[in-house]
C-alpha cells in the first residue's frame, strides 16, 4: 500500500511539473517539449478549468423588420435592472475587451473588422440575461433565438444575422474572464466561423453576470 500511495504521489508530482515546464516554454523545439505539448493539448491546462461552456452557433438568413415601438422597451429596462442588481462586475471592460479581440482576429485574418451596433448590443444584452435561465438558442419562452428582433423597441432590418454564447465561473478579473471566454469561442470550429465571417459587417457584445456565472453573447449582423 506504501509503494502505491509513493507511486502515486511520484506520478501526480511529475504531471504538475510537466504543466508547468509545458506553459513556460523552456522545452520549446525539443522532443521532450513537442511530447509534452501533445499531451498538454488534450489535457486542460489550470487556468482553463473555469467550467467554459459553449453553444452551438446559430446564423440566420432572413428579412425581419420589426416596428420601432414609441414606448420604451421593456425587455431593454429589464437588462439595466439587471445590471443595478450586480454591480460587482465592470460590464464595459469585459465587452469592449471581447471587441478588441474580435477584431484583432479579423484583421489577422484579413477580413473587414465590425462595427459596433447599438440595437445588436440591446440585442446581446438581452440573450445574455435570457441564457441565465436557457443557455440555448431557445429562448425562456421557447421561441427561436432571433424572435428577439421581433421585440418592442428593437428595429434591425436584416440579411444575414449569427449568435455566439458563452458562459464561465467567474474567477478572474473582467479582462482575463473576457479573454477566456473569447478563447473559448476561437477554439470552437462554428463559433470561430461567425467571428471571421467576411459577409458580417456589425457586431453587439451583450454581458450578464449572476453571481457566479458570466455569461457573454456575441450578435453579428449585416443590415439591408
Amino acid at each position: 500500500m506504501f509503494k502505491f500511495l509513493r507511486k502515486l504521489i511520484v506520478l501526480s508530482l511529475a504531471v504538475i511539473l510537466g504543466f508547468w515546464l509545458a506553459t513556460t516554454n523552456i522545452l520549446q523545439g525539443t522532443m521532450a517539449g513537442d511530447w509534452l505539448n501533445t499531451i498538454v493539448h488534450y489535457i486542460p491546462a489550470p487556468q482553463e478549468w473555469s467550467n467554459v461552456r459553449l453553444q452551438d452557433p446559430r446564423i440566420a438568413l432572413e428579412n425581419i423588420t420589426a416596428s420601432k415601438a414609441e414606448t420604451d422597451n421593456p425587455v431593454v429596462s429589464s437588462v439595466a435592472e439587471d445590471r443595478e442588481k450586480n454591480p460587482d462586475i465592470d460590464y464595459a471592460v469585459v465587452e469592449q475587451r471581447i471587441f478588441t479581440l474580435l477584431n484583432e482576429l479579423r484583421e489577422k485574418q484579413q477580413v473587414p473588422i465590425l462595427k459596433s451596433n447599438d440595437t445588436l448590443k440591446e440585442v446581446a444584452n438581452i440573450r445574455a440575461v435570457e441564457t441565465e435561465e436557457s443557455f440555448s438558442h431557445t429562448r425562456p419562452d421557447g421561441s427561436d433565438t432571433f424572435s428577439v428582433f421581433n421585440e418592442e423597441g428593437i428595429s434591425y432590418p436584416y440579411k444575414l444575422v449569427g449568435e455566439n454564447l458563452g458562459m464561465a465561473t467567474n474567477y478572474l478579473n473582467e479582462k482575463e474572464m473576457a479573454e477566456l471566454l473569447f478563447n473559448g469561442w476561437v477554439e470552437s470550429e462554428g463559433h470561430y466561423e461567425n467571428m471571421i465571417r467576411p459577409e458580417f459587417e456589425e457586431v453587439g457584445i451583450g454581458v450578464h453576470y449572476d453571481g457566479e456565472f458570466l455569461y457573454a453573447t456575441q450578435i453579428f449582423g449585416t443590415p439591408l
